[in-house]
């Protein structure tokens, strides 16, 4: 059985962090998703959600022929209007979808000292962005997502481990 490290109200379960390079993606079947996660200061910036009511990460699916990496730029640039940074690969987590299905998500981590304006556009998935202390309540925030960044930024963060 998978050990359940979050679960959030969509359904979806984090299983496992797997700390590897970028350049070993590809021995990992069903890498789907990636995350682009910005950090100013101390706080992490989040969008939110209209769709599904709610704070989240910048994150979606890998098109057909883009990279973890350019998935998560694209991600980024197309939720939060934010550009011009560089994204450190974080690692791998393994998750199950609401239909109980296995995949595989890429995490990457930049740092910026403030942000690009973010003028809401009809049509975005986002609505307004936030910067976040991971304290403060702003409402529901994905509970996937906060236990990513518990685990990326854990300063004993060494391979596979679960979030205490």
């Amino acid at each position: 059985m998978n050990e359940v490290i979050a679960k959030n109200r969509s359904g979806w379960i984090l299983q496992e962090y797997i700390s590897i390079l970028e350049e070993e993606i590809s021995a990992y079947p069903n890498v789907t998703g990636s995350y682009a996660i910005v950090k100013v200061g101390d706080k992490y910036l989040v969008g939110y959600n209209g769709w599904r009511k709610q704070w989240e990460f910048p994150a979606g699916g890998i098109e057909p022929g883009e990279t973890a990496r350019q998935a998560a730029y694209r991600e980024l640039l197309e939720e939060t209007h934010q550009s011009n940074l560089n994204l450190e690969f974080k690692g791998l987590f393994k998750v199950t979808d609401s239909h109980g299905k296995q995949k595989y998500q890429a995490v990457f981590l930049g740092k910026r000292e403030s942000l690009e304006a973010f003028v809401y556009s009809e049509g975005d998935e986002m609505s307004k962005i936030h910067l976040w202390d991971l304290e403060e309540d702003i409402g529901y925030v994905d509970e996937l997502d906060v236990a990513i960044i518990k685990i990326i930024e854990s300063p004993s963060r060494s391979g596979d481990c679960a979030l205490a």
